[in-house]
């Protein structure tokens, strides 16, 4: 299988660290990751390495209105320096939504825990340039599956505003690259809600969005991914969440995600589109499922059993001593599935 890696994923690597009341917290979010997947993946010969192409802004700043603030933002800063979005005005702010200065970082940001630093930009760019080329080999037939290694994730990024540690949508720019070839199916595996993949697609009945997550009821996002969310208006019927609870282990989570087979089955769509997280991993530190490594396995044989030119773009996963043997079972066995069915 084809893996798509970045070209300065290291540029990106906050500190990180928050005091929330008197507890630290520590994200896990750094460039080891990316390490940690191209290492296993490599003692494998049959996976090989292509750099991604650079491509133009348009395609990010169609679909991302804060484009042009975490650009400046970035610019704005030197190297060691880090901004973290502070004050959040809402919605019904009587203020123009301004994008050249950092200050405003409430009127673009979710949260105060998406740090900007002086590459954000750079690097945040060079993930979805990972997922448009990834995308283009299927769009031209060069490959029928894909993995793009993306770092920083994006299915927490919306069209209106960024956070979760997400800057830009990588599926959702791929998914917009692909659309006008044929309908575009996103099935979401990471262990929270894609919310701003949902947000993107909510009133477009050409793509079809899916989720299993931890129930929002206790898990971040908390305000997007309940069942209810359908999609609206004409696009009624083509977003599916599967929200599961604390412990969720291999045979509840694999009910869930037959049925949102089915759904994508009934969709049809031409492309798929898999948001990989393995923060669904038993031992992940900021994850809540029980699945195991080798549970991946069937994961990847239903996603592949749908027979669809599929693109596998990486979100979550923050354990270091399993994410490369997951995302190893997961393709292996998505590749070996979709082999097997061709051959037969």
């Amino acid at each position: 299988m084809k893996v798509i890696e970045k070209y300065n994923d290291s540029l990106h690597n906050p500190h990180w660290k928050f005091h929330l009341g008197p507890v630290v917290y520590e994200v896990k979010d750094t460039p080891r990751r990316v390490q940690a997947i191209k290492e296993r993946l490599l003692e494998d010969p049959r996976f090989s390495l292509a750099t991604a192409e650079i491509f133009p802004e348009r395609h990010l700043t169609r679909l991302h209105p804060y484009h042009d603030y975490i650009r400046n933002t970035a610019e704005s800063l030197r190297d060691g320096e880090e901004f973290y979005p502070d004050l959040f005005p809402g919605e019904g702010a009587n203020l123009p939504r301004r994008v050249d200065t950092a200050l405003q970082g409430g009127i673009w940001c979710t949260d105060a825990v998406t740090p900007i630093v002086h590459r954000t930009y750079e690097v945040a760019k060079a993930s979805v340039d990972t997922a448009l080329t990834a995308a283009d080999m299927l769009a031209t037939g060069s490959e029928s599956m894909v993995y793009a290694l993306c770092r920083p994730s994006g299915h927490h990024a919306g069209p209106r505003v960024f956070g979760g540690y997400c800057y830009f949508n990588n599926v959702a720019t791929a998914a917009d690259h692909l659309v006008n070839q044929g309908r575009v199916a996103i099935v979401d595996i990471d262990y929270h809600h894609g919310n701003g993949t949902q947000e993107f697609f909510d009133e477009q009945k050409a793509v079809f969005t899916a989720s299993l997550h931890g129930d929002p009821t206790f898990e971040y996002p908390y305000f997007w991914g309940y069942a209810e969310e359908v999609g609206k208006g004409q696009a009624e019927g083509t977003n599916h969440n599967e929200p599961l609870p604390q412990n969720t282990e291999c045979e509840q989570y694999l009910a869930a995600l037959r049925r949102v087979v089915e759904a994508v089955r009934a969709f049809d769509p031409a492309y798929l589109i898999v948001a990989a997280g393995f923060d669904t991993h038993a031992d992940d530190p900021i994850g809540g499922f029980a699945l195991q490594t080798v549970d991946y396995r069937e994961i990847a044989r239903l996603l592949a059993e749908l027979r669809k030119p599929t693109l596998i773009c990486q979100e979550g996963g923050y354990n270091l001593k399993v994410l490369g043997e997951c995302v190893h079972t997961f393709l292996d066995n998505f590749e070996e599935t979709w082999q097997r069915g061709k051959i037969s």
